[in-house]
Parts: C-alpha cells; structure tokens; sequence
C-alpha cells in the first residue's frame, strides 16, 4: 500500500490518512517526507484538528488565559480538560510527528535486538526499525526530551519518533513478550502476515475498503490471545479491537444496505465466514481466523443481552445499534447451535425507513391503479403475501402512506416496527407482556380506527378477528406467508374461517417476490428470434388455459410493440455502478387478486385454488410469472431474474 496524499492538503486529513496507510518503514518514510511539506500547526489547531476539544472551549480558555496554550500546556490535564496522552498526542501534531497504528505496522524483525524488550517495557515504547541511518521508535510521548536522550544512549542511533497510543504500544509489547518466550521472535510480522493471509482466503484479493477491517482483526487476534484463551475468556469479547470489529462489521452492512449478516462458524482452524445479504443474493464480505470466533459470538450475545455460556439451545434477541455508538439501527439476532459445539448467528438489520410511494414500488399501471383503488375503500380487507422478505410490509405502508390523511385514523401492530410514518399510531408487539397481534386487534376496536394494519395474520384467532373488523366498517391491512394470492384463499379457510364471512370481507390478494434490477448503465440489449419468441409465449402461457393469442397480445402491449419483430430483451453485463454484477437494487413482480361475484362464489363453495387462479386469470388478473415476463420484454429484469419470482 502506497500514499497518494499531496502536499497541498490539509494536516487533518493527510495525518488521518497517513495513520491508516502505514504498516512499512517504506510507508512511514514517504509518509514523512510529504508530512515536512505541510504547514506548521499551533497547539489550538492540533486540538481541533484532533477533536480533543471543540472551538468553544477553546475560545473561552484563550480569553481566559492567553498564556495557557503557549507555555503552561501541562494545565489542561489538571483541569481534566484533556488525558496525559490526548495531550502529548496533540503535541506530537504540534511537532510534525506521524501517527501510526503501532499493533498493526510490520517492523524490521531487528528492532527489539537495538532495544531489548525489557528496556521497550521500561520506556513504553516500541522500536519499529532502521531507515534512512534513524532508529524509528513509537512512543505515547514522542516529544520527551528525556526520552529521546534515552533511546539514543541505549540503542546508539540517532532516533526518530512517531505517535501511536498508550493502549497499542502496550498490547504489541504483550504480544512480543508471549511470542518470545514462546520462541518466535518476529512478533509482527507473524502477527501481520497471519491476519492478512486469513483475513480473505487463498486466492481472493482483498477489496481496498478492508484496509481498515484488517487493522482491526489485527487488534483483535492481538488483544484474544491464544486459541485457548478466546474460547474459555468472557473478557476476550469485551477487548478493544472486537467491539470496533463488531461495530465496523454491523455499520459497513448498514451502509452498503445489507439485510442481513450471516456468521458462519466451521470448526478446527478453519475460517469463520462472514457474509452479507444484499439485493437479496448472498455476497462475502470477510472471513476471519478461528480464534475470533468465539469472541465474536460473544460480543453478539452481549450485546443482544443473550446468555453467552448457553450454547446448545437456539436465542433470539434483538440489538440497538444506537447504544453501542452507531447510527439509529435495531438488529434481531438469531443463534443456532451447529456441530462441534459451534453457533452461527444471523442478524437482521431493520433500519426504520420512510414509506415509498406506491408509484415506486415498480407496479405495471394497471395494478397501481387496482392497488390505489383497495386503499380508497372504507371497509373489507387486503391481504400482502409472498415468503420473508418479498416487500410484503413496504407494500402495506405505500398504501396507508395514500390515506394517510387529518381524517383518519389509523392502527398498526407490527413486529418489528421497520417502516414508520407521522400521523400512525404504531404499536410495538411484545408476546413476553401478552402483546400479541391478536390482543392488538382486540384494543384496536375500542380505540375508534378507521384502518387498521396487522403485521401478520399468523393464527385463527388473529383471522377471526380481522375478518370481523373488516365487515363492520373497517379497512384492514394484513401479510400471510403462502405462495401465491389463490392458495392464501385455502390457507385461511383451513385455519377455520367460515367462507361465507370471509368472501365478503375479501376486497383482493396482493402476492408478491423481490428480484435484481438490471443495472441501467450496462444491460445489453438483444432481439428475439422466432424461436425465443415461441419459447417466451408457451412460457408465458404455462401454468394457465390462455389462449396463444391471448398470451401473444399481453406480451407485445407490455413491450409497446406491434410485432415479435419490435421486442427486445436485455441481459445482465456488469460495470462500475453496479460493481460488476449486472444487477442494481430490486423490483417487485406482483399477482394481483381482486375479488369478484365470481371469485367471491368460489370461495363460498371451497373452490380449489387452480378454480380460482383460471377464472382470476381469465377476468385480467396477471399472476407472478406474467408480470415478471412482461417486464423482461420492457428490459427492466432479464429471464434470469424473472424466473426466480415464479419457480
């Protein structure tokens, strides 16, 4: 790793960069050398700089006591305005000395030949090596008069210093004394080397946003210990260097927009994966030694307020984010107990959002139109469904966000709150106090709503008593886990709904997936030949009675052409904006049931959910796999993509 600073930025930035590129005397030489260049900075620019104090405080000594930052610096450690090292860290960048971290620079295996380990203990201090006829030296207090002395009476080179912390300079010293007595003599680049040939495997080159990740798994092998220590130590979660790696971890997956984090412990030495679920595919984003393993389990459990020495039953809990020094953010942690007495864990990450509008939910004009028209209605109720994580909840707030109005009232029980909106009462479901959806439902009655939204529909109780609500002038808003609108239909009937309530209470089924968009800038188009095009159609048609003609007629309106001749498909490429994949962000593919005289009868009578597919079909209801071959043709996923929502 290079410098790429110039000369003409400012010291705050260039330092604050210096720091995270050096690990080599080749990388502190040329960090020092445009580090000359830069402009001297007085002690009130350093504390800025720095963020030690801020512009008030300073203002206010300086009116004060003008002489107090010239000559009497020593005094804002006995007002406790700064600590012994924030002070010597801000004289250091007075000085026009470097910051390195110390715990993951890899050094000249000589150094602690020049000066002996016990003699480094003595002076807090830890030898980096020989460049340039200097002996480079870290040192919480690098501007020491005294110190400087010692070090070259000691070594017998003229010396140089750099800053690096208290806390770092003595966790590298703890790690050169354990891998002295255990013979190996060259602690850091044992240390470096480990880390950076396992924090990515064989073969993988590591992106350059996990230069910073590295230094942290860096200071957390050094910080754990041995193996054996991490496993058995409680305390091995609570060091420095995994608390920064877990909230780095968490905070990198909230700004790359992940969903998820998957933890994936395998036993002996080998890696524990760590993986982020973004657009809703699987995408590596570390792997780590074993021996962090079990710290890093840990540390979710803390923070999750988890029992950590409980590891052969599955826990769930839940983490704010915000208590641990990160941005508003709550993660629902899942633990599992594998083989060999390992724990994955998954978290969830729920950021609360703002409701998108239902224009930009990627709905074919027809449904928007249908949907909008289900949120305008007074009564009956509406039902979002599809598997976990198909927007099934997004959905349901674009429509409450339409009537979302000064003369409504609307009630939400919801389990996480991810989505929140002014004007809502939402409420928070919490089984543990008897806060159920069911018990919600109840409460929602006697407080006067207009609407109420129920997060799931995930027992009889919870269906009776929204179908009541829904026919005694209520709208109700709900989501139930099945695969398509026609099933969700038996899949209530089977929970003992009496059918002639529920086909009046029915206003439509909304089903839905989420699949990868194609990336704008890169998707290639190409025409179809005949054949594709007689593919395209039989597959448009499969599952249903459509006539070709039918199949042929939808298809050719939702590319805006008059012929096979005119559609085009496109195909997934790759480039910058979309990280080479092809693909950026999603888009629903919706099924949309509206209920009918005709359907209603059919639910009446228990129909088959096939009844009711053919007939929704043949009254102009599109189900998945048409809407997702529609939006092929209109180049907005490719036939990859679209399959996916249907098979």
């Amino acid at each position: 790793m290079t410098l790429t600073a110039t000369p003409d930025r400012s010291s705050a930035s260039f330092l604050a960069t210096a720091r995270a590129a050096v690990h080599t005397l080749p990388q502190l030489l040329a960090a020092q050398e445009l580090n000359h260049r830069l402009p001297i900075v007085g002690l009130p620019d350093a504390l800025l700089q720095l963020r030690l104090l801020d512009e008030a405080t300073l203002h206010a000594l300086m009116a004060e006591d003008p002489d107090l930052l010239r000559s009497r610096s020593g005094e804002l450690v006995q007002r406790l305005l700064l600590t012994e090292d924030e002070l010597q860290r801000a004289l250091a960048r007075v000085a026009g000395l470097l910051e390195i971290e110390v715990l993951g620079f890899d050094g000249d295996p000589k150094a602690f030949q020049l000066l002996p380990l016990r003699q480094a203990h003595a002076l807090h201090v830890v030898p980096l090596g020989m460049a340039n006829e200097q002996f480079y030296v870290a040192s919480c207090a690098p501007t020491s008069k005294e110190l400087h002395h010692q070090l070259c009476s000691l070594s017998g080179h003229s010396v140089a210093m750099v800053w690096a912390s208290r806390e770092a300079i003595e966790r590298r010293l703890e790690v050169q004394d354990r891998m002295e007595r255990s013979g190996h003599a060259h602690s850091a680049p044992a240390i470096v080397d480990e880390v950076r040939r396992r924090v990515t495997p064989a073969g993988v080159a590591a992106p350059p946003e996990h230069a910073a990740v590295e230094d942290l798994v860096m200071q957390a092998m050094v910080e754990v210990g041995s193996a054996a220590e991490a496993e058995q130590l409680a305390s091995a979660s609570e060091s420095a260097g995994m608390v920064r790696l877990v909230n780095e971890m968490i905070g990198e997956a909230q700004r790359l927009h992940a969903s998820d984090i998957h933890i994936e412990s395998n036993a002996g030495e080998a890696l524990t994966a760590i993986r982020f679920r973004r657009d809703g595919d699987l995408e590596p984003y570390l792997w780590l030694p074993a021996k962090l393993r079990a710290p890093l389990v840990s540390r979710l459990k803390i923070m999750a307020r988890l029992d950590i020495s409980e590891r052969r039953r599955p826990q769930d809990g839940k983490i704010d984010f915000a208590e641990f020094g990160g941005r508003p953010l709550e993660l629902r942690v899942a633990v599992m107990p594998t083989h060999d007495g390992l724990e994955d864990v998954v978290l969830r990450l729920l950021e609360s959002a703002k409701p998108l509008p239902l224009s930009g939910l990627g709905l074919q004009p027809r449904d928007l139109e249908t949907i909008a028209g289900f949120s305008q209605r007074s009564f009956g109720m509406v039902l979002a469904v599809g598997p976990t994580g198909s927007g099934k909840t997004t959905t349901l707030h674009s429509m409450l966000a339409e009537v979302n109005t000064a003369d409504k009232k609307i009630w939400t029980a919801e389990d996480p709150i991810e989505i929140t909106q002014a004007g809502l009462r939402q409420v928070q479901m919490n089984p543990k106090v008897g806060l159920t959806f069911a018990s919600a439902m109840r409460s929602f009655l006697r407080a006067d709503p207009d609407i109420i939204m129920i997060g799931e529909i995930r027992d009889a109780e919870t269906a009776k008593i929204a179908i009541e609500a829904s026919l005694t002038g209520h709208l109700v808003l709900s989501t139930l886990h099945t695969n398509n609108a026609s099933e969700s239909v038996v899949r209530l009937l089977d929970l003992g709904m009496d059918p002639m309530n529920f086909a009046d209470s029915l206003l439509g089924l909304v089903a839905q997936r989420l699949v990868r968009a194609l990336c704008t800038h890169c998707s290639h188009e190409r025409e179809l030949d005949d054949v594709a095009w007689t593919a395209l159609l039989e597959e448009y048609r499969e599952g249903s009675d459509m006539p070709l003609s039918l199949a042929q007629e939808r298809l050719l309106e939702a590319a805006g052409a008059s012929s096979p001749t005119g559609v085009r498909m496109r195909h997934a490429v790759g480039c910058d904006h979309c990280g080479g994949k092809g693909y950026k962000g999603r888009l629903g593919i919706y099924e949309i049931l509206q209920n009918s005289r005709a359907i209603k009868q059919l639910i009446q009578q228990r129909a088959r959910p096939t009844d009711i597919f053919d007939l929704a079909v043949r009254e102009g209801m599109r189900s998945l796999r048409h809407d997702a071959l529609e939006k092929v043709v209109q180049g907005r996923i490719d036939l990859k993509q679209a399959r996916t929502a249907y098979r």
